[in-house]
């Protein structure tokens, strides 16, 4: 298997300058708006439900190659989905209280996951199995804090989605000050 490396056209490299550009300012944006960042974000998944939902029924009703029960899955999931999206959408203050509880409940599975699979895996080294049950139980504890202060689960997740927004900004920009392109040869 072998490499080349091309030069990318112009308007790829001025359209990864525009769109680093456009993510580096949304990034300023979503942590100085936290408010109407946090409503865009709702709606957004409010409206992504209802996407989802549509399509999956769509596909339980329409598609013919499937088993009846795969079918009624597909129907009973669009429902859901369809529910929830509408749900987001006219309430959403509890959308976004069930989101930062879901997102908290994720954390504090993933930290007893960890604990668990420090204690389990025998076929670990000993050093990473503690640091496993380590990290684990600060996950555990960081899980706790989530659920008793809801504000700082939505001020973590936003600045995370700036921090994302940023690096891809950056990544867009050097790209496209490089201009570089690396194609597998078969």
């Amino acid at each position: 298997m072998t490499f080349e490396v091309q030069k990318s056209p112009t308007w790829i490299r001025i359209l990864q300058f525009v769109t680093g550009g456009i993510a580096i300012a949304l990034s300023g944006y979503v942590l100085a708006n936290p408010i109407s960042t946090t409503w865009f974000v709702l709606t957004f998944l409010g409206i992504s439900l209802l996407v989802v939902g549509i399509s999956s029924m769509m596909n339980g009703f329409f598609h013919g190659g499937t088993s009846k029960g795969t079918r009624v899955i597909e129907i009973i999931i669009g429902i859901i989905a369809i529910i929830g999206g509408f749900f987001t959408i006219a309430h959403p203050i509890a959308a976004l209280a069930s989101l930062i509880w879901f997102a908290t409940l994720f954390v504090l599975i993933f930290g007893a996951g960890l604990v668990a699979t420090g204690i389990a895996r025998h076929d670990q080294s000993k050093g990473a199995r503690i640091a496993k049950i380590i990290i684990g139980i600060i996950v555990v504890i960081l899980s706790g804090t989530l659920l008793e202060y809801p504000g700082l689960t939505l001020s973590m997740m936003l600045i995370l989605l700036s921090i994302n927004l940023f690096i891809q900004g950056i990544d867009r920009i050097i790209s496209g000050a490089i201009g570089h392109t690396i194609i597998r040869k078969a």
